[in-house]
């Protein structure tokens, strides 16, 4: 095959996302497959919304005619062009859901709590650039040949509003590395990283002294967790956090906001909270402080020894390439 991958995130954007592109790249080749990347750069981050997708259609379409299939690693960046274009030239395209850009968007506007299952059950008043967004959302929904989404729980969600067939979707999980060599804490802090936006519930984490990272390299990050005593997330919503992934291949417990589709791969070895209750926080740090609470977390991360690699994920790609 000959595919081309387009990224959303510019090769100097931090997070997990960002290793998707080349560790998928490279185990395509491995496959014996033909790879082109197309990613955002620093250009198309300074255009308005809607004018960085013009440019960048046509910055990938001659990539587009010289493939075979397409692989759009985000629903709106990269999806909403990639839709046209391969609905133009008759490519098989997968659109990888790894969060949702609409909810992200109204939430980082208004600093409203709102989880992505309420959000659209009620459906808040939108702005009117968000509802553009709806509009484009909603057209590469449907047309896209694949949704590959990283939990069964988000596919839940936009299944039912939607109103997407279920053939035309599934999940592909994030990457999930075997176990690394963990270290024993010199302190019990609480680790958190990611981006200082709105829906991440940066007040909370802040409120109850957890340890902030943001803006590091994701080394840098791998070495703050190898070091912590447990991860948490309290987002509003965190669909498939890759940070407590990866924390919980150094063997750390961890917290989680229970709006999240993360208990399907973890449905022990972590507490989840209320992400509003600080109380409730409260209470699961305590929980953790205790030697033998803590180590039984760790023992139940043991037990499930789970992992995910980046061919198993490629290989998963080829096969829906294969059947739609």
């Amino acid at each position: 095959m000959k595919i081309l991958i387009l990224s959303g995130l510019a090769k100097s954007d931090i997070g997990g996302p960002t290793q998707y592109t080349g560790e998928l790249a490279k185990e395509f080749q491995n496959l014996g497959h033909e790879v082109k990347i197309v990613s955002y750069t620093s250009m198309e981050k300074r255009m308005s919304v809607f004018l960085r997708h013009i440019y960048f259609l046509f910055k990938v379409v001659g990539k587009v005619i010289w493939s075979d299939k397409i692989l759009a690693l985000d629903t709106y960046s990269t999806g909403v062009p990639a839709v046209l274009l391969s609905k133009l030239f008759r490519k098989k395209l997968i659109a990888r859901v790894g969060g949702d850009y609409l909810w992200s968007a109204y939430v980082n506007r208004t600093s409203k709590p709102i989880t992505l299952p309420l959000f659209y059950d009620r459906m808040p008043e939108l702005s009117k650039k968000e509802r553009l967004i709806y509009l484009f959302m909603g057209w590469m929904i449907r047309h896209t040949d694949f949704l590959a989404f990283n939990t069964e729980w988000q596919r839940g969600i936009w299944q039912k509003f939607y109103r997407i067939n279920e053939s035309r979707s599934g999940v592909v999980r994030n990457f999930i590395p075997e176990n690394r060599k963990e270290q024993i804490p010199s302190l019990n802090n609480f680790l958190w990283a990611g981006r200082l936006i709105p829906e991440k519930n940066i007040p909370m984490l802040k409120k109850l002294g957890i340890e902030i990272a943001t803006g590091e390299s994701h080394e840098r990050i791998l070495e703050r967790i190898k070091g912590c005593y447990a991860a948490v997330t309290l987002a509003f919503t965190d669909v498939c956090p890759n940070f407590i992934i990866e924390a919980v291949s150094f063997r750390k417990p961890f917290i989680a906001t229970h709006e999240t589709g993360l208990s399907e791969i973890f449905p022990i070895g972590g507490i989840y909270v209320n992400p509003l209750d600080d109380k409730e926080i409260e209470r699961a740090m305590q929980a953790l402080l205790d030697s033998g609470t803590y180590n039984k977390k760790v023992l139940e991360l043991d037990s499930l020894k789970l992992n995910h690699s980046w061919r198993e994920m490629a290989q998963e790609y080829i096969e829906i390439w294969n059947r739609i």
